[in-house]
């Protein structure tokens, strides 16, 4: 089936988007926070500017509570926004993030982790599971917490588990993540060629840009907490269950269907959705396009099955 007019238009969008996008970041995240125009404003959401705080290994910085109404009050998303870590904010993903809201009953907890070049690798992931950490210390207990993501945050909604417990900390009940950069390596997914010409947003030497400023510290693609497809079958095992959301032309399509078939292979729940001729990330279109539309709902009802929200 070909996509609707409604997600044709992301299309349009994500190519203006790359045309202006300049290698100056500080120009780029500006540009970028205007994603959240294609999306419309979800109904009876409340948002609250937040400083979390600062105890030990507690986050410190700036995030939102995005707050259905009447909402549970037992259970929390810890929405992880993409843009390769290095564009994105609580700004672009609001719409978005809201609309996660309300299908999954849920507020969600939107954290504006440091990003590239200011701060490479581990500064964001560091960041993501302190505000965990703070989740846990508010009192909602893991099995209640979901973690979600998009792109570079899709990698991060497995990230962040798997270093939360090496950290010593329980295990999230589940992770969310929509097209997501599992393999930072670039060297193993054949869609970066065979989806080169279909993806309107992401090309290979883009992602090679935005490798280059994460790893800029010296770390390795292959790290596991960097690209978590090349996680250990003794860890990969231990994380949550996972909701997957691929899109048919995203240079990306192979690292979300290589990320399922790895948990599936280590015994983890995962269920996988294709969507065939969908851009990367194409829920951004909430409340605008049919196709990002029944994505949410359908991952708002898992949600809400797997923790009673």
């Amino acid at each position: 089936m070909a996509p609707s007019k409604e997600s044709e238009l992301l299309a349009t969008v994500f190519k203006e988007l790359a045309a202006k996008m300049p290698e100056d970041p500080y120009i780029s995240r500006a540009l970028y926070d205007h994603l959240q125009d294609v999306a419309t404003e979800a109904p009876g959401v409340t948002f609250e500017d937040l400083a979390l705080p600062n105890s030990g290994k507690q986050y410190r910085g700036p995030a939102k509570w995005v707050r259905p109404a009447n909402g549970s009050k037992r259970h929390a998303l810890l929405f992880l926004h993409g843009g390769g870590y290095c564009f994105g904010s609580p700004n672009s993903h609001r719409k978005m993030a809201a609309h996660f809201a309300n299908a999954c009953n849920a507020p969600a907890l939107m954290v504006d982790y440091r990003m590239t070049p200011e701060h490479a690798y581990p500064a964001a992931l560091d960041d993501c599971v302190s505000a965990y950490r703070y989740l846990l210390d508010q009192g909602f207990e893991a099995q209640n917490v979901v973690v979600l993501g998009d792109s570079c945050g899709g990698g991060l909604a497995s990230t962040v588990p798997l270093k939360a417990m090496r950290e010593g900390l329980p295990r999230p009940g589940l992770s969310v993540a929509l097209s997501p950069w599992t393999d930072v390596t670039g060297k193993t997914s054949k869609s970066l060629q065979t989806n080169a010409n279909n993806d309107a947003l992401s090309t290979p030497a883009t992602l090679g840009m935005l490798r280059g400023r994460y790893l800029a510290d010296g770390a390795k693609a292959e790290d596991p907490l960097i690209s978590p497809i090349f996680a250990e079958e003794d860890e990969m095992k231990k994380l949550p269950s996972h909701w997957i959301s691929a899109a048919g032309h995203d240079v990306l399509l192979d690292d979300g269907i290589r990320m399922a078939e790895k948990l599936k292979a280590a015994g983890v729940e995962v269920e996988l959705k294709v969507h065939e001729g969908m851009q990367h990330v194409f829920e951004f279109l909430a409340g605008t396009a049919p196709e990002a539309n029944q994505s949410i709902r359908e991952i708002g009802e898992c949600v809400r099955k797997k923790t009673a929200a």
